[in-house]
């Protein structure tokens, strides 16, 4: 899959089994039912598996094809949506211009980035879902203060051969979140 590095990493002292498990209780433990579960990893399936499409360039044009839909049917089939329909929007989307739909025929280069698009949005979407499933089943307004989870994503670490002086508040900032929370 594109999304992924390919399999098989390993991090010693790590048992992912182990870790999908422990995952699956914390998820449990924040009021998530089975099929609730089921949902978010028949989506993340889906996500991963458009990772996985194909596309190529027909010989004699900028068109782009699906010459094997065996990995799109996975998608659709975990999606719960129909194989052609979803083929279809990508390969050739529907445009409106003026009062008509007009369908366009899309090269590989924007196939891709559509299909990018399409996994990176159904993603954003189904993890605001979870942080907002988490919050909910941790608020505590009915009874004393109240829980919250947040996600902070701070930039990196980086070393130039000469940092300014906001590369040295950002590096200061991850240091202190590092202590904070390691």
């Amino acid at each position: 899959t594109r999304y992924l590095t390919h399999g098989n990493v390993t991090i010693p002292g790590v048992d992912d089994g182990e870790e999908f498990q422990n995952t699956v209780k914390a998820m449990q433990i924040m009021n998530m039912s089975n099929d609730d579960l089921n949902s978010i990893f028949r989506t993340m399936s889906a996500v991963l598996q458009m990772g996985n499409m194909q596309f190529k360039q027909e010989c004699n044009s900028d068109q782009a094809t699906l010459p094997d839909d065996t990995v799109a049917q996975k998608v659709c089939h975990l999606l719960g949506i129909p194989v052609k329909d979803f083929v279809g929007s990508i390969l050739k989307p529907k445009l409106k211009v003026g009062r008509d739909f007009v369908t366009k025929a899309q090269t590989q280069a924007q196939v891709d980035y559509a299909v990018d698009a399409i996994s990176k949005a159904i993603y954003e979407r189904m993890f605001k879902l979870v942080v907002t499933r988490i919050n909910k089943s941790l608020d505590r307004t009915k009874r004393q203060g109240s829980s919250f989870i947040g996600i902070l994503d701070v930039a990196g670490f980086e070393i130039f051969q000469l940092n300014s002086f906001e590369q040295l508040c950002i590096n200061y900032t991850n240091e202190k979140l590092q202590q904070l929370f390691n």
